[in-house]
């Protein structure tokens, strides 16, 4: 069996996401749909959290995914310690102690199981690979599939392989939510944080809202 797991923080929940999810879906047995708690968010004109919630995210993408059979969504990283990366969600997922460091171990017992893991991640990701925590030991317990991002390209001098996965849509939740929250700074006098429900489709961003073609005085 071959389960790919896609970690994402989903902060807003894009088309791009879906479509990924989706084309994942079709060439996996499993997809695990990993939102992160952890934060790698920068600090945008003073907003340094998260625009939604861990519940909200993960929420979200149960909802969305409900439809897809071999998709499940993991709360996995729900209530993760300080000092937590993303080895530990790989082992946890694996059904094993974090602090689990025979990696033969894991690798005959996937074997014996029939399982073949992946890890699905952007082009940005991979250039960036070799600064994850323990990247040599995921690399021993899984394999890379990756996907291409806006402003990058697939052929990295990395000396990791991996599978190229080729996506058309490049909605970066990045840029949704420093829109957004451009926009909240504009119009902070006629809106409240809560109205942003208001602008989402299921909170599914699409096209229009990575272009900021958005009339926040429509919605106030």
């Amino acid at each position: 069996m071959k389960l790919v797991v896609f970690g994402l923080t989903a902060d807003p929940v894009t088309s791009a996401h879906m479509e990924i999810i989706t084309r994942l879906s079709k060439s996996f047995d499993k997809v695990i749909v990993v939102p992160t708690n952890v934060n790698y968010y920068k600090n945008y004109k003073g907003h340094d959290r998260a625009m939604f919630s861990f519940t909200e995210r993960y929420d979200t993408l149960v909802e969305k995914c409900k439809g897809m059979k071999n998709v499940d969504v993991s709360d996995v990283e729900r209530d993760v310690v300080d000092g937590w990366r993303f080895i530990h969600t790989l082992k946890k997922l694996m059904a094993y102690d974090v602090n689990e460091t025979n990696y033969e171990n894991i690798i005959e017992s996937n074997k014996m199981d029939n399982l073949e893991w992946y890890i699905a991640m952007g082009s940005d990701s991979l250039q960036n690979f070799k600064t994850w925590s323990e990247w040599e030991n995921i690399l021993k317990i899984a394999k890379l599939v990756v996907f291409n991002r806006p402003g990058y390209t697939d052929n990295f001098p990395t000396g990791i392989d991996y599978q190229y996965l080729e996506m058309n849509n490049d909605i970066s939740s990045t840029k949704v939510r420093q829109n957004l929250l451009s926009l909240m700074d504009k119009f902070e006098d006629k809106i409240e944080e809560d109205d942003f429900d208001v602008w989402i489709d299921d909170m599914t961003w699409g096209k229009e809202y990575f272009e900021g073609e958005i009339n926040a005085e429509s919605h106030s």
